[in-house]
């Protein structure tokens, strides 16, 4: 039989927060997050220091991680590279569009 406590202390260093990805932008880490989320996978924003206090960073001073549980990094950087692969440019260039005009 196995001890409940090792078996509880094996799951919980799986699913230790590691680091997905760092980005200057609170607006692309929100975006980030939004799709992560939009995914099923939970996600945290972490700064040292808010950038309504400090909007812009000097040497990773106030840019922001985006940490996921380890278990679900390998997923995140799926969902993640999907997305930049499949999203289309936004233009007004849009032939059926034109075509209904």
């Amino acid at each position: 039989m196995e001890d409940d406590s090792v078996t509880e202390e094996a799951h919980l260093d799986r699913d230790k927060l590691v680091e997905l990805m760092m980005t200057q932008s609170e607006d692309e880490a929100n975006i980030v997050k939004g799709i992560l989320e939009g995914s099923g996978i939970n996600c945290v924003l972490v700064t040292q220091v808010p950038h309504s206090i400090y909007p812009f960073t000097v040497d990773g001073l106030a840019a922001i991680r985006i940490k996921v549980l380890d278990s679900q990094l390998e997923a995140a950087q799926t969902v993640l590279r999907d997305y930049e692969t499949s999203e289309e440019p936004l233009t007004d260039d849009d032939p059926e569009e034109s075509d209904r005009q």
